[in-house]
């Protein structure tokens, strides 16, 4: 499977986003309506620094383009922190202290991910969504959250 490494680009677009935040939105005083404005910047954001870059195979007319995927692959012995089961709130401890590998889990990649968001955003995480898990197949289409500088972003062209 030939997937593109877009890497520094997915870091252009975090790095962009944070200083964003950081530097502007964070220090206005309605956070709530900060954040929200925030996060269509962001989206604008993301289509102008990476999905403008990337190529798609087919056609460009309405309805041919299929969805960004995107990949996210850690680099050997990495921690991983799967989503717990819960009604209403996010809990990142399914397993303690669990390590993955490049070749042990295919990610799908959601969005960035800090467990703070005032006042510093970091965009710390890879927020993914766990689509081939082998080894613990109940984990399949769960979220995991993986350090961003522990893992690389691919574009995969040919995905269905």
């Amino acid at each position: 499977m030939a997937m593109r490494d877009i890497t520094e680009l997915m870091n252009t677009y975090r790095e962009c986003s944070r200083s964003l935040w950081n530097v502007y939105f964070s220090k206005l005083a309605d956070q709530g309506a900060s954040l929200d404005a925030f996060e269509h910047i962001r989206a604008l954001l993301f289509d102008s620094l990476v999905n403008s870059q990337l190529f798609y195979e087919g056609g460009e007319e309405e309805g041919d383009i299929r969805p960004l995927v995107l990949r996210v692959v850690p680099r050997p012995r990495q921690v991983i922190l799967i989503e717990r089961p819960s009604v209403s709130n996010h809990y990142w401890d399914q397993e303690k202290d669990m390590v993955v590998g490049p070749n042990e889990i295919t990610l799908g990649f959601i969005d960035y991910f800090d467990f703070a968001q005032t006042p510093i955003m970091d965009l710390h995480y890879h927020r993914c969504r766990i689509l081939h898990f082998p080894t613990h197949a109940e984990y399949e289409g769960r979220e995991a959250l993986i350090e961003a500088v522990y893992a690389r972003v691919f574009h995969d062209e040919h995905a269905e």
